[in-house]
């Protein structure tokens, strides 16, 4: 099956191409995967600052959402 994986991480990014996956346990797992080495390299310098990756099947129907938020703030 085919899976698409648009990420945001303050712009959004669009799949077109889609990945060959067994099923959707794996999907699942490919946007896992990818979306805390998305968020270490993309997260800007703000207190608040997500990424998140939707993931949709063959049909470009949304089927998975997962996101990272980081909120910081200094103390004292």
């Amino acid at each position: 099956m085919r899976f698409y994986f648009d990420v945001k991480n303050g712009t959004f990014s669009r799949d077109d191409t889609g990945t060959e996956l067994v099923d959707r346990a794996a999907a699942r797992a490919e946007a896992l995967a990818v979306l805390a080495p998305i968020a270490g390299e993309a997260l800007p310098d703000h207190q608040f600052s997500s990424v998140s990756v939707t993931v949709r099947d063959c049909d470009h129907r949304p089927i998975f959402h997962a996101s990272l938020a980081l909120v910081e703030d200094w103390i004292g």
